[in-house]
């Protein structure tokens, strides 16, 4: 018979309810020949997972480090309930599985930084510490400043012209910031991304099945619920922003605004002219690094559109985008996709701590959620730029 883990059984149940799943989920997870009652018997106590089958359910299903389910007791900890505290409680307490299992994959991802940085602060002073944001901010003169300390021109901006760039380098300038962004398929069409307040490691998850243009737009609008002091989530739709009241629907519109703001300062759209048609909101569009739907809104803002123009424009580009993500796709090379997902920064923090001889080959496999077996070739695609 095998031995049997001193895992804690209430952090074991924790986790899976904590995440809002059935123990007939994980059972399919796991797959195999696992089945509900082994989950249950696991949770009860009678018998338990080998280490492989918890490591798989710590990193694939719940999104945990391994060493919590031996803690002598269930850990204190946030919520996206206390997280995203800009939103309704209303919403709060109907977010998806998914989000609720990225949102955790997060909170990994912030002990990850803390350790690696090793409790010190990712800079020493952040951007979280010079500004901050509330609903009756004059926005204007912060997003100045805030491309002033992001060290990003107007005129450095425009030679990009390609919203794949503008999202790269808007996440390095960010990150040089002490604001790491991370990104991961979000499987669901209706957020484009969530921010988590943290005074050392404040970060920003993005959806990487959205447009990058729209990535580039969610960056600036979950940075504003960060100045806010708080978690907050980028939804696709006007619509549920719309069903909103009060504060919560005045910080939406303000982190909005700001994102608007920052990528397309009224000065610089000024001097570009005011031609209402999709032409001009295409050619504008590219000259920024935005969507055109950023340019539709500002156009809608200055009264140069009606709302009902907006609504249908922006409603038709919205369907355009949604048959272009169905279009069929190879899927891409699995370790340039980490690459994606990680950041540069990121990985580079992790190897550098490798190289130094602070953390082993296992932990470097942790960090980077890749199997260890597997690092050669990461290292191959991602740091060596080789070719598949």
């Amino acid at each position: 018979m095998k031995e049997k883990l001193p895992i804690n059984v209430d952090v074991l149940k924790w986790a899976r309810t904590s995440l809002s799943l059935s123990p007939e989920d994980v059972a399919q997870r796991l797959g195999g020949r696992f089945n509900t009652e082994t989950v249950l018997a696991w949770e009860n106590g009678q018998g338990s997972p080998t280490y492989p089958q918890l490591e798989k359910l710590a990193h694939e299903i719940y999104k945990r480090p391994v060493a919590v389910f031996f803690f002598p007791a269930v850990p204190e900890e946030e919520s996206p309930k206390t997280e995203f505290r800009t939103l309704p409680d209303t919403m709060r307490a109907v977010l998806p599985p998914q989000i609720i299992k990225l949102y955790r994959k997060a909170k990994l991802f912030q002990l990850n930084l803390e350790e690696l940085f090793e409790g010190e602060a990712a800079v020493k002073k952040s951007l979280l510490d010079t500004f901050a944001l509330s609903e009756h901010s004059q926005i204007e003169p912060i997003t100045m400043a805030l491309r002033q300390t992001l060290g990003v021109s107007i005129e450095e901006q425009v030679t990009w012209r390609s919203t794949e760039t503008a999202f790269k380098d808007w996440r390095e300038a960010l990150e040089g910031q002490g604001v790491f962004v991370f990104k991961d398929a979000f499987r669901n069409d209706e957020l484009s991304g969530f921010c988590l307040y943290d005074r050392k490691y404040p970060l920003i998850f993005v959806n990487n099945s959205m447009p990058d243009s729209r990535q580039v737009f969610t960056l600036f609008h979950e940075l504003a619920h960060l100045l806010f002091h708080s978690g907050g989530i980028d939804f696709r739709s006007t619509t549920v922003v719309r069903a909103f009241e009060g504060y919560y629907r005045n910080v939406e519109t303000t982190c909005n605004h700001f994102a608007s703001e920052f990528l397309v300062p009224r000065d610089a759209l000024d001097t570009s002219g005011t031609e209402v048609s999709e032409a001009q909101f295409a050619r504008l569009a590219s000259y920024f690094s935005v969507s055109r739907e950023v340019i539709l809104r500002k156009y809608l803002d200055r009264g140069l559109v009606t709302a009902s123009y907006y609504e249908k424009l922006a409603a038709k580009w919205a369907k355009q985008a949604q048959e272009n993500r169905e279009k069929p796709s190879g899927g891409g090379n699995y370790y340039y996709n980490q690459k994606a997902y990680l950041g540069e920064r990121y990985i580079n923090l992790v190897y550098g701590k490798y190289y130094q001889s602070k953390i082993a080959a296992d932990s470097v496999a942790e960090y980077l959620n890749v199997p260890e077996r597997s690092l050669p070739a990461f290292e191959h695609f991602v740091l060596e730029g080789g070719k598949p």
